[in-house]
This record gives structure tokens, sequence and C-alpha cells, in this order.
């Protein structure tokens, strides 16, 4: 039986290297672990995969082949890989995968590939979530854990960014995820969510960044109600 290593690396580009992916379509994620993503400001990404003894198409989807309809779901983390059943092997019924964010190892089954419903699309798996999950995994917390306060952040600038807000609040402590609210055209509405992973820095973030200054204007910050 041949040993499959699903390897994911920080550089997209780089040789013999695989993508995660999030499964996601204008209004609901498929996979709890990642935040709700609109297909209309996201373009799917390249996967690659390195391949030992064997080798593979799917190291080229998303670059001279368009990335299949089907996928494979890691059931400790929920990570999902692009994956078809020519990428299991010519003879058997399956192979091992091993995912690369948790270890987690299984046999897969050519059968029990999941599919794509209309209106989904692969995305890439953000580095900041693949970190987030694995220290999640690492403190004994559930994979899909962001943290224990959700912030409204109020008068965002039309020009800022995800990475904006994820920059400032880190400032203060660990982020575990960030938001923009965003029109059916993929511009942001002016407001947003950060989620602190300890209440602690949730009430600092409060305390020390309302009233901050991004790209012009000044943010409002205060514990979500939503």
């Amino acid at each position: 039986m041949y040993q499959w290593i699903l390897h994911i690396v920080a550089a997209l580009a780089a040789a013999s290297s695989s993508s995660a992916f999030t499964v996601v379509c204008p209004t609901l994620s498929l996979s709890p672990p990642w935040s709700t993503t609109t297909t209309r400001r996201t373009r799917p990404t390249t996967t690659t995969t390195q391949l030992h003894e064997t080798t593979s198409q799917q190291a080229e989807y998303g670059k001279s082949l368009a990335l299949p309809d089907t996928y494979v779901k890691c059931g400790k983390c929920q990570t999902v890989y692009s994956l078809q059943e020519s990428d299991l092997g010519d003879s058997g019924r399956g192979r091992r995968l091993e995912c690369s964010v948790c270890g987690h190892s299984w046999y897969q089954s050519k059968d029990r590939l999941l599919t794509l419903r209309d209106g989904y699309q692969l995305l890439e798996l953000p580095e900041t979530d693949r970190e987030r999950i694995q220290l999640n995994l690492k403190e004994g917390k559930e994979p899909g854990f962001t943290g224990d306060v959700k912030l409204y952040v109020g008068n965002i600038s039309f020009d800022c960014h995800e990475d904006d807000l994820r920059n400032l609040f880190e400032s203060v402590g660990p982020v575990g995820d960030v938001s923009l609210v965003r029109d059916e055209d993929g511009k942001n509405r002016g407001f947003g969510f950060v989620t602190m992973r300890t209440q602690e820095d949730g009430n600092l973030a409060m305390e020390k960044l309302d009233g901050a200054s991004v790209r012009g204007r000044s943010i409002a910050v205060r514990e979500s109600t939503n």
C-alpha cells in the first residue's frame, strides 16, 4: 500500500506542495472551522500534491487542469483537499492519506469521495486558519474554535482589508478570526467582526483600539451582540 502525504506549505508556488481548501458557497460554509466567504470575490487557487512512489495529475489542478468537483475531508481537523478517484490509484479500492495540518491518517476509498454541491467551490485554506487549527489541537480545543470574545468593528474605511484589522488587533493579542461584511460585489460595507482568542485580550482591544485610526477613519470597537 502506497502512503500519500498531503504536504501543505506557506508558499503556494513552491515545488512539491499541496494546498488545503475550504468548501464555501455565497451564504453557508460547509466546513465550520472557516468563516463564510463569497465565491464572487475569491478565486480558486492552485493545488499541488507530492506523491510518494507514484505519479498523479492532481499536481496540475488549478493550473493546467481544472479543479475537480470532488474532495476529501480530514475527520479530525476538517481540513479539505481537492481530490478525485484517479488520484487514489489505478488498482484497489483506495489509498491511505495523511493530513498535513494535524497528522491524522485514514484509508480513503474511492466510493467515499465527497462531491461539491451546486453553488459551492474550493478555496484555499488561509495560512492563518491552518495555524489556528494546529494551535487549537495542541491546546485541546475543537478545531473550529476561534476565540472567547467576538468584537464588532464599525466605521471601517471602504479601502480597508482583513489584513489591516488583523495586524492592528494582533498588536493587542492573538486573533482567531477576522471578517469584513461585504456586499454582492465584494466591497466591504464599513463594518466587520474580529474574534479574540481570550476574553482578557478582547477587553484590552475594546479599551485600546476603540477610536484607533485605520486608513483614515477612526474605528468603533465593542463586544458583538451577533
